[in-house]
């Protein structure tokens, strides 16, 4: 039986080539896929040389140990997820290309089974199914775990610019911000604000901060207590709070949410607030 299994392993890895060429035959054209037919020569090349290895990771699990073969295709995954996730490749298609890849390399073990000389029982076959399939089903899954950290990661350090970019302090002078906060604003974005303010201030050196909220269309009684959260920190590290752009509504809103002003400099207009402070 050994023997067998190594005679099905040279065919395998002496068709590595032609195995991949007849999966990527099946390829069809979708926008922004690394497995679209009409992909870049250097993105096909690629594909191409990594589904050789994957052959050959495959190959390698009929002589290997489960412990073994684990490691070897978490090394694989983990040269080629990050490839598939940095690109317009869904782990959708991801998936529909692995089944189409397992069918052809069942399809190449069928035919080495119908053109050898040597004979494979049912016992055999059932051991080669049994490794083999283990194999693909691990590497969908160690795959998708690693594709899934490439997102995971690129989407925390994208919302953390975004909520950078959400709210910039705009110097006017060595001492003097501005911080001009526009559009809805959740609790969520109402503490990356207060955490966002805080570290700009100290790094710009300020001693006063205008904030204007002139671009706020609604202010609710949680997103209040955060702004007035960001007012009390600045006092504490000694910077000096001014609020403008309270329009008539929104001064009435916070009368009947029992906000208090009185510790806080308010101006009308962003204007005035800025002719003051540079006064």
């Amino acid at each position: 039986m050994k023997e067998n299994t190594r005679a099905l392993y040279d065919f395998l890895i002496t068709n590595s080539s032609v195995i991949t060429d007849s999966w990527m035959d099946l390829r069809f054209k979708k926008a922004g896929s690394h497995y679209s037919l009409d992909a870049s020569p250097d993105i096909a090349e690629r594909i191409k040389k990594q589904n050789m290895t994957y052959v050959r990771v495959i190959a390698d699990s009929l002589l290997q140990s489960e412990e073994e073969m684990r490691k070897s295709v978490i090394e694989w995954t983990n040269q080629t997820a990050p490839d598939r996730a940095n690109s317009d490749t869904s782990l959708s298609d991801v998936a529909g290309q692995l089944r189409n890849f397992r069918r052809v390399y069942w399809e190449y073990i069928q035919l080495f089974t119908e053109t050898s000389p040597i004979d494979v029982n049912l016992k055999q076959w059932f051991q080669w199914e049994k490794n083999i399939n283990m194999t693909f089903d691990f590497i969908f899954e160690s795959f998708s775990i690693v594709y899934m950290n490439v997102v995971k990661n690129r989407l925390v350090s994208q919302q953390a610019v975004i909520r950078e970019l959400s709210a910039p302090i705009i110097p006017l002078s060595d001492h003097i911000g501005v911080l001009p906060l526009i559009g809805d604003i959740d609790t969520l974005r109402a503490n990356c604000i207060l955490e966002s303010t805080l570290k700009q201030s100290v790094e710009l050196g300020l001693q006063s901060l205008i904030i204007d909220l002139s671009g706020v269309p609604v202010i609710d009684k949680k997103v209040a207590n955060q702004i007035f959260n960001v007012i009390a920190s600045l006092r504490l590290i000694g910077i000096a709070a001014t609020l403008t752009g309270i329009r008539p509504e929104l001064a009435q809103t916070a009368v009947q949410l029992g906000i208090d002003f009185k510790e806080t400099p308010t101006f009308g207009s962003l204007k005035q607030a800025i002719k003051t402070q540079l006064k």
